[in-house]
């Protein structure tokens, strides 16, 4: 995922893996065997991520969050996968469902603006991710302040992107996509020269990635290859 740019550090199957680990859930009324069949449900699905049955562990996933209703684990899990399918509209409802169910889940906060982000809906992406931000529970904060840097560049909003990013980068200095969305940040902001260090910076971590390669196209478009 990320075609908008947005960052999801270990991908996907990694992401799940470490849910399962701090599930937090809400509770509600649900019978002891309902509660169990929904954790092999739940379970079964993160089997199946890790051996790439996206599809399965989305019905594995489904199966959980309605035999158990009140888990915000389960919800936000759903949401992901939904996400990790393209399926923006449905993601982001049921991570906003997990939310209501417990307000106090810094990384589902973070997935739903990351949800609301490959959406193009930057406001409420923006949002989420200062929501996310202050929430002692949130495992990813430099991820969350690169997100939110690269937010706030397609509003327009230069020197709060800027800060946010540098931000990111100062959690950690190898997070490869916030020195390339500080490039363009730099570029829109006329400091062309700047922002040749930063894509430079992007291209060496890991030229064959994705930004690494959009970085030397930076590069080359600026009259530098690198």
């Amino acid at each position: 995922m990320g075609g908008a740019g947005v960052s999801m550090k270990g991908g996907l199957g990694l992401l799940l893996a470490f849910a399962a680990l701090v599930s937090g859930c809400a509770t509600g009324h649900v019978s002891e065997m309902k509660r169990l069949q929904a954790q092999n449900a739940y379970e079964r699905g993160l089997s199946q991520v890790g051996q790439g049955q996206s599809a399965l562990a989305l019905s594995s996933v489904q199966e959980a969050a309605t035999l158990d209703p009140y888990s915000a684990l389960y919800r936000d899990t759903l949401g992901l996968l939904l996400l990790d399918l393209g399926r923006l509209d449905q993601a982001i409802a049921e991570l906003k469902e997990s939310i209501e169910l417990d307000p106090n889940r810094g990384d589902t906060q973070f997935h739903l603006g990351t949800a609301l982000a490959e959406a193009r809906r930057w406001d409420e992406a923006v949002a989420a991710y200062r929501k996310a931000i202050v929430l002692p529970s949130l495992t990813v904060l430099d991820l969350a302040h690169q997100n939110l840097g690269l937010a706030l560049f397609h509003l327009g909003r230069y020197r709060e992107a800027e800060d946010a990013l540098r931000y990111a980068l100062s959690l950690d200095p190898k997070l490869q996509a916030a020195y390339y969305n500080l490039g363009l940040v730099l570029i829109a902001e006329k400091r062309s020269e700047e922002a040749k260090a930063y894509f430079r910076r992007a291209q060496q971590l890991a030229p064959e990635s994705p930004f690494g390669r959009a970085a030397m196209e930076r590069l080359k478009a600026l009259g530098n290859g690198g």
